[in-house]
């Protein structure tokens, strides 16, 4: 798993996949909070317990996006970013 989101975002992989998920969470929980019929099929408590989830995604996944913004795999960090960064450090910039 490590390997295909450091293939699909690169060095950063950590900051950019939880704050996708903190945008998708909080997006969520809005779009059912402004227009109930999103979940008018589903039962009545599931509009309620549908919120409930995307909220304590969202809160998750902002504090792990929150600590991993400015880890040591981001510029300025221990971890090289280009490949001319690699070649002078000798690192591997796809794997941390």
């Amino acid at each position: 798993m490590k390997t295909m989101l450091s293939k699909i975002f690169g060095p950063n992989w950590r900051s950019s996949s939880s704050g996708i998920a903190t945008v998708v969470a909080v997006c969520t929980a809005i779009a059912i909070h402004s227009d109930p019929t999103l979940v008018a099929f589903l039962p009545d408590n599931a509009e309620t317990y549908i919120t409930g989830i995307a909220k304590l995604v969202a809160v998750v996944s902002g504090i792990i996006f929150a600590l991993t913004v400015k880890d040591a795999a981001v510029t300025g960090g221990t971890v090289a970013q280009t490949n001319e960064a690699e070649k002078r450090t000798g690192e591997n910039i796809w794997i941390n």
